[in-house]
């Protein structure tokens, strides 16, 4: 019996031994299978593989292209031909196409900021990067624009006109003998050397009369000129031909007595707008075509009237025009010297303030220049008799006394010029009242746009001005909103005009 049981014992010993071997062994597998195929054990550090992170996302855009417009508020404008669509008259930008622009934006509350270069492919390709969002340089219909991007409906319909050089002994030769010299048929055209502005309507106009008349017309495109300056090329003989529209010659030839424009060449096309093409989203084309259709031809042809009859506007070369801001521009740029600024932004605060005009006084008291108030005037020593560079220095100590005063609360100095400017215009007190209700309201109060030049503009309603925080009250502040954002696009023009 002991015997036996003997037996049972050592029998379930070796069964327990043997599974306990099966399992290790088996564990030990496992494990080195890990050890060779997962982890890498080195130094006694246990390293995992790193895993496999997902490509990060980026949030959807959902915003339409008008909507982005109006978030940054600011329409970015490519416009060509200098001369007469964009430029400097008496210390104010003018232009055709600058006029439609500085309209639309009134109507849409946006501010304008312009982008000048008369090569038409220059143009696209800021349009194609985003760093437009127009071309507004009157251009002509083409199927391949119309393929690329969205075309507005016509601005105006004009016709396309030759522009040749009139014999230098026209003045000797009868009306019927300087028509027999002149072209006077499409079919003319015919192995005439023709210089166009490259990418223009007219490229395409020539190919296209070529190929009816059945013979080469040699179209060469230019870059480096706008169709005024080819027009006053053709006058001094330095090219034989170009094709504008009638508008462009009219005005261009104005003070030429060398060319004649009277060959239409090609009928009314229209003439557009363009912007990217955006697939489903229209949102832009539509704001600018409500914007046509409101405006009517008949408006668009009194802008355009203007400026081909207004003849002054092209008296002066371009040099002449844009050579100076105003009289006073020696003089404000040694006050801007002295005070850090630029001085095309000290030329736009003295414009906004009194258009160039020494003697100036407003109705609250305000003198000179820089329409000082008096208080000013008394602790800067300036009177009435004062010269203009005296009211110009004081000026500059009053710029200089802001700047420093908000110079801790708002470090960078290009945000600063805005503050500094609110500032002069309404006082640093209630600039500061506007700084402290944009900390209690979670706005970044040393930013100025769509932060604290809403409290600026807001500070005449009760909540606001009547806050504990305020300390200087009411404040009428559209008027010091617009003086900021005026001077702003002013300087923004003067820097595209003068050096």
């Amino acid at each position: 019996m002991v015997k036996k049981s003997f037996y049972s014992f050592f029998s379930f010993v070796a069964f327990f031994l043997s599974c306990f071997l099966l399992v290790a062994c088996h564990e030990k597998g496992v494990k080195e299978e890990i050890t060779k195929e997962e982890i890498e054990i080195q130094d006694d550090t246990l390293t995992l593989p790193e895993p496999i992170q997902p490509e990060p996302t980026l949030p959807e855009d959902t915003l339409t292209a008008l909507e982005h417009l109006k978030e940054k508020r600011t329409l970015v404008a490519a416009i060509n031909c200098e001369d007469f669509n964009y430029k400097m008259y008496k210390a104010h930008p003018v232009g055709f196409q600058y006029d439609l622009l500085h309209d639309f934006c009134k109507m849409n509350h946006l501010r304008l900021e312009v982008k000048v270069n008369d090569n038409l492919d220059s143009c696209f390709t800021w349009l194609d990067s985003g760093e437009v969002d127009v071309v507004a340089a009157g251009v002509g219909s083409t199927k391949e624009l119309q393929e690329r991007y969205g075309l507005t409906k016509p601005i105006f319909t004009p016709k396309s006109v030759l522009v040749q050089r009139l014999p230098k002994d026209k003045d000797s030769k009868t009306g019927k003998e300087l028509e027999n010299q002149l072209l006077r048929s499409p079919s003319d055209l015919a192995g005439k050397t023709i210089h166009v502005i490259r990418g223009s309507y007219a490229v395409e106009l020539l190919e296209n009369l070529s190929e009816e008349i059945g013979k080469r017309i040699y179209v060469v495109e230019c870059d480096t000129l706008n169709e005024f300056e080819l027009i006053k090329a053709v006058n001094d003989g330095k090219v034989d031909y170009t094709v504008v529209d009638d508008f462009i010659a009219s005005a261009g030839s104005y003070g030429l007595k060398g060319v004649d424009t009277k060959l239409v060449v090609g009928a009314e096309h229209p003439v557009c707008w363009v912007v990217k093409s955006h697939d489903a989203d229209s949102s832009l084309l539509t704001v600018f075509n409500d914007w046509i259709g409101k405006a009517k031809q008949k408006q668009l042809k009194l802008v355009m009237t203007r400026y081909v009859k207004n003849r002054r506007l092209f008296a002066q070369s371009p040099e002449e025009a844009n050579a100076h801001i105003s009289r006073f521009d020696n003089a404000i740029k040694k006050t801007a010297a002295k005070i850090g600024w630029d001085w095309r932004l000290l030329a736009a605060l003295i414009y906004q303030e009194s258009r160039f005009k020494v003697d100036l006084e407003s109705n609250k008291g305000a003198f000179g220049l820089m329409q000082l108030m008096p208080s000013v005037m008394r602790r800067y020593n300036v009177s009435y008799n004062s010269t203009p560079e005296e009211q110009l220095a004081a000026g500059g100590k009053l710029i200089t006394y802001l700047d420093k005063s908000l110079k801790d609360k708002v470090p960078d100095s290009l945000e600063r010029v805005k503050f500094v400017l609110a500032s002069y215009n309404a006082g640093l007190g209630h600039v500061l009242d506007a700084r402290r209700l944009a900390m209690k309201y979670d706005k970044a109060p040393d930013i100025w746009e769509n932060n604290v030049d809403f409290f600026i503009l807001n500070k005449s309603k009760p909540m606001y001005y009547r806050d504990t925080c305020c300390r200087c009250g009411l404040l009428r502040g559209t008027q010091t909103y617009r003086f900021v954002e005026d001077i702003m696009e002013r300087y923004h023009h003067y820097q595209n005009f003068v050096e």
